[in-house]
């Protein structure tokens, strides 16, 4: 069984790219029919993914979207890989940033479909506390808290271009503020805290130079608070040039001091005040054709 979730509403090229898709493979593979499935609404696509992985026996759940429709489904695929049931996932690029597709595609998906060539690779998850509840969430490019993300979040919003990135990023810059956390037992004001587990986010934030998607490890990038020029030139830096992570590890724990946004793949949750928050890396826990 092979399935397709889009977004009929999203401002790209989302329901195209499905139902183009489908034709090809379709044309490629006959007798292998293509189901296309719409979302009515915010967090629907892992609802749809939860409910096609228990429904199927190792369904093939793509998604049409960016990076953020993509967390969706592999959270809803998670979600049944814990009921017992397996899913394969993909994704077909039809977002503005698409960073873990550039990262992590390997060649024509519809030939890597044929072939049945079935990859294992790492998902980044944290566990906190929301409103009073335990929270888990999966990600399978990068999870962050502080002013990176955040602004991350306003260039995956938009259409990047090299003249008006800059432009992005400094009026997101002027209405963000860091976020205080306790890390090693330290409370400190952070301007961004990011784990990867690949090299870049939002097309042009370059934020580990040794990211790989199954050495079941992640990157750390920790940044202390700083002169607001200082950070403007951090900023530039990261997308020009890049910016070297603090350690590469397979645990990572701290403590939000008030409510605090944390953002995974494009997702934004807000923390409880004192949440402890747990970063891990569940080795090899996604199988999917990229």
């Amino acid at each position: 069984m092979i399935a397709v979730i889009f977004n009929p509403n999203s401002t790209g090229s989302s329901e195209k790219v499905a139902r183009d898709f489908k034709t090809s493979l379709e044309n490629r593979l006959p007798g292998q029919a293509v189901t296309i499935i719409p979302t009515t609404h915010a967090g629907h696509a892992e609802t749809l993914a939860r409910e096609l992985a228990e429904k199927y026996d190792h369904p093939l759940i793509i998604s049409s979207s960016g990076d953020g429709g993509y967390h969706e489904v592999i959270n809803g695929v998670m979600q049944a890989h814990h009921a017992g049931h397996e899913a394969i996932t993909s994704v077909l690029p039809a977002g503005n940033a698409n960073d873990h597709y550039r990262t992590v595609q390997s060649g024509d998906l519809i030939e890597l479909i044929a072939n049945e060539e079935i990859r294992a690779i790492d998902l980044l998850m944290y566990a906190a506390t929301q409103d009073g509840q335990p929270v888990t969430r999966y990600a399978h490019s990068y999870i962050g808290l502080g002013l990176t993300p955040d602004i991350g979040h306003e260039l995956n919003k938009k259409r990047v271009t090299i003249l008006n990135e800059a432009v992005i990023v400094l009026k997101a810059f002027f209405s963000l503020r860091p976020v205080p956390l306790v890390i090693d037992g330290m409370k400190h004001a952070y301007d961004s805290v990011i784990f990867s587990n690949i090299a870049s986010m939002s097309k042009v934030l370059k934020v580990s130079e040794n990211a790989q998607v199954n050495d079941g490890k992640f990157e750390v990038s920790i940044f202390r608070r700083r002169h607001k020029l200082q950070l403007i030139a951090m900023l530039l830096h990261a997308s020009l040039v890049g910016i070297k992570q603090d350690k590469t590890v397979d645990r990572f724990s701290l403590l939000t001091v008030r409510r605090t946004p944390i953002q995974a793949d494009g997702e934004i949750a807000i923390l409880d005040a004192k949440s402890t928050v747990t970063v891990t890396v569940d080795k090899h826990a996604l199988r999917c054709i990229l």
